[in-house]
């Protein structure tokens, strides 16, 4: 029954918010590594590139309800559950490049909003079949979003 879903929730509101919540911390867990080698900085860089983007399109649904999040009023700040503003990965990664000097001296919003974009951006043209997507082009991607960042 359409009162059903309010015994759970209090507003369509906080569902939407709740459901962005759990998909965000699943992908931080994707992306999470065990420890940063910083010798092998752009390994690493590479490695969570693939686990970030290989998790999107192998889950389609998740990908565009994170995507008409991010581009709705909810994308904007609402209080604690909102970790829009710097995507949804942990810096801890990116600060450790900036600590060794690997990355740009930027802020880690743009370098993570830099990095989750040029993601998002070949996950779309992957979807809407506009690319053929082979290594060659995906190593393409990885390096220039790595061109963009590195210091």
């Amino acid at each position: 029954a359409v009162g059903t879903i309010y015994h759970h929730f209090k507003s369509k509101e906080e569902l939407v918010q709740m459901l962005y919540a759990e998909i965000h911390k699943e992908l931080e867990e994707i992306a999470q590594s065990d420890e940063v080698d910083v010798k092998n900085y752009k390994i690493e860089f590479t490695a969570l590139f693939l686990r970030v983007f290989k998790f999107l399109i192998q889950n389609p649904p998740k990908f565009y309800f994170l995507q008409q999040y991010e581009n709705s009023p909810f994308g904007s700040p609402v209080g604690a559950l909102n970790a829009h503003v710097e995507y949804p990965l942990k810096p801890d990664f990116f600060r450790l490049g900036r600590e060794h000097k690997l990355i740009k001296q930027t802020s880690l919003s743009l370098i993570t909003n830099i990095f989750y974009s040029n993601i998002t951006n070949l996950v779309r043209l992957y979807f809407s079949e506009k690319i053929a997507l082979d290594k060659e082009i995906l190593q393409l991607v990885i390096d220039g979003c790595w061109g963009m960042l590195k210091r």
